[in-house]
């Protein structure tokens, strides 16, 4: 059975990128297709390896049906090798992973990609940080998230010919 792996990379790992992961993986039951695509996340910087997500994010997510349990990681050469996609919330911190692209010597297969490009209606490249704002930031990149992901999941159902199952 094919396996989609995608990482979703923000720059602590406790915001931005566990909602993305946790708003993927809940689509993903929804639609019948964790058996074929697994997601995961990380962080360019090395702020919060170790932690749960922030508790306005657990907060957030709870709201909306998910519970948050990831612990913090930074993100490596070796996630360009074992992931499919690279899902960046911003621009800063696609250039990051550019940059470990350039590391992994030729061994990387991902494909390297930002959050908003799958938005419906962006008014920004980037996913804004909410860390240092209130409980409304954080469900605006909710709802960014959650528009992103949905059509990030009906872009690999067409691309790898993906078979959703009966829930």
């Amino acid at each position: 059975m094919l396996m989609v792996r995608v990482l979703f990379v923000c720059l602590g790992n406790i915001c931005r990128s566990p909602i993305a992961q946790g708003v993927f993986e809940q689509l993903l039951e929804e639609r019948g297709l964790s058996d074929q695509v697994s997601a995961d996340s990380a962080g360019t910087a090395a702020y919060h390896i170790g932690e749960l997500p922030d508790e306005r994010t657990r907060a957030n997510a709870r709201s909306h049906g998910i519970e948050l349990t990831h612990r913090a990681r930074q993100v490596s050469a070796a996630d360009l090798q074992a992931f499919d996609y690279v899902i960046t919330m911003d621009k800063s911190n696609y250039d990051n992973v550019l940059k470990l692209y350039q590391t992994a010597g030729g061994k990387a297969k991902a494909l390297l990609q930002m959050m908003r490009s799958f938005d419906v209606s962006p008014d920004d490249v980037d996913v804004p940080d909410p860390y240092y704002g209130g409980a409304e930031g954080f469900e605006h990149v909710y709802q960014i998230v959650r528009r992103s992901a949905e059509r990030l999941i009906d872009y690999l159902v067409e691309r790898h010919h993906l078979n959703p199952k009966q829930v």
